[in-house]
């Protein structure tokens, strides 16, 4: 079945391309969070690098498409995507090229911030705002390649929560689960911090990849020279070395979710002019002691908000939301303005009182965008359990006053017309691309069953 002239050498393709990337992904986590002892990054890179859809209003931030997928949170965010990346990487890379992996790597990421963007209307407003890192998108493109190339190739899974457990599935079974989660997950908005959307846009996105760069080889260059036995006697004994395709179930699932995606995308299409209503709070308080802390929150119009981080600017911006002042008379403007009443916290099971003094603004939508003045009010203490992390209230101190300055802009503007409806479109065509090419192009670029028996990547769950 091989000739003489073949050679081990000319088998393994190096995986320069997998191995470069890393080594990217780890300097660049290294620069960025080296401040914090290498465990997180810092926050100024993240504002500086990450991917927040609002900004891409101006073109000299597009840089951010690029340097946000080669950002990441944590050690864990770092560790498991570059892990994965390894693994399947490096097979995807031995398969097409390393030149051709690089465009598929570098377009998937792209593609996964694309999606990002468009489906926001469905995964909700505060995405505008809030930044995404990771190269979680483009090692989705990875991943969607893989599924194309080895469906039935063996993985061993691990799952160490709350015992270690490890078995082995196929990677078609492995694949289809972790992309049904992303879609399912991004439609049913969990709060998370994860970019489902993303994730699945990425996916797709590696499928129509490795079908605009797959050039067929013939099967000795994909195979060890030391296995060329075993290649001749299975030959001989099995015809199961024919391509097959993805399989009828698979195939079916795997269009199902992706069809998702397309109607999903021309949903956010049609609604991206009525994306608005985004407003981020500078805040400023000065406390009974004299000390003056400077924070930022968000609301939108849906209800979803994000309060400060830091102690005083989060008291006095969760009364606002507690009382209902967030809201008020579109265009009512006061310079004597004062607020009076006990507010229920239902979380806590208490009630709070909330004085305000001073001047407010609402804008034409009949939101807060100015309050200055004196609140007064009770301050909730909270204990919280090491085990569980839930918090309990521990004391009440009342009639705590504040100086208090706040400003809010709505910032979301033109970004539904200019970005999100765009993107929307080409989320359309690559989400109907990768349809088509699921459904028809499969056995084309599904690898042979001999190039599948060969153990696949351990994967920690």
């Amino acid at each position: 079945m091989f000739g003489s002239s073949f050679h081990y050498t000319t088998v393994h393709r190096r995986s320069y391309a997998t191995i470069s990337l890393i080594i990217l992904n780890v300097v660049v986590y290294a620069v960025t969070s080296y401040k914090n002892m290498f465990i997180q990054i810092s926050q100024d890179w993240v504002e500086v690098l990450g991917l927040v859809p609002v900004l891409l209003q101006y073109p000299e931030q597009w840089y951010r498409f690029i340097t946000s997928m080669f950002t990441h949170a944590d050690i864990f965010h770092i560790f498991f995507n570059m892990y994965f990346l390894y693994f399947f990487g490096k097979e995807v890379e031995n398969r097409i090229g390393s030149g051709r992996f690089l465009v598929l790597y570098l377009v998937s990421g792209f593609l996964a911030a694309v999606f990002h963007v468009a489906l926001t209307p469905i995964g909700g407003a505060l995405g505008l705002i809030i930044p995404s890192i990771g190269a979680s998108g483009a090692i989705s493109g990875v991943l969607g390649a893989y599924l194309l190339s080895f469906p039935r190739k063996r993985l061993g899974l691990c799952i160490f929560i709350p015992l270690p457990l490890c078995f082995t599935t196929t990677a078609s079974y492995f694949l289809v689960f972790w992309f049904a989660t992303q879609v399912i997950y991004g439609y049913a908005r969990f709060a998370s911090s994860i970019a489902y959307f993303a994730h699945a846009g990425g996916f797709v996105a590696g499928i129509i990849m490795l079908y605009l760069l797959f050039k067929p080889e013939k099967i000795e260059k994909m195979m060890p020279y030391t296995y060329s036995w075993f290649y001749q006697a299975f030959s001989i004994f099995s015809t199961k070395h024919l391509k097959e395709g993805l399989g009828r179930f698979t195939k079916i699932i795997v269009a199902i979710l992706i069809f998702s995606l397309v109607i999903g995308s021309a949903i956010s299409a049609i609604n991206a002019r009525n994306v608005r209503g985004v407003y981020v709070y500078s805040i400023t308080v000065t406390n009974r002691y004299g000390d003056t802390s400077y924070d930022q929150a968000v609301y939108t119009l849906s209800g979803e908000y994000i309060p400060p981080i830091k102690s005083d600017p989060r008291i006095v911006f969760n009364r606002i939301m507690w009382s209902g002042i967030i809201v008020g008379e579109p265009g009512y403007v006061s310079s004597a303005y004062v607020h009076d009443e006990d507010v229920y916290v239902q979380e806590f099971d208490v009630y709070i009182h909330v004085y305000i003094d001073g001047s407010v603004e609402y804008d034409n939508y009949g939101v807060l965008t100015k309050l200055k003045g004196t609140m007064i009010t009770d301050v909730l203490y909270l204990s919280t359990s090491p085990y569980f992390g839930i918090a309990r209230l521990t004391k009440i101190i009342k009639n705590v006053k504040y100086q208090v300055d706040i400003n809010g802009e709505e910032v979301a503007g033109k970004t539904g017309t200019l970005i999100i409806q765009p993107f929307a479109l080409i989320s359309v065509i690559v989400a109907a691309a990768a349809f088509i090419i699921v459904l028809t192009k499969d056995k084309e670029l599904t690898a042979t069953e001999l190039e599948q028996i060969w153990p696949g990547p351990l994967v920690p769950l």
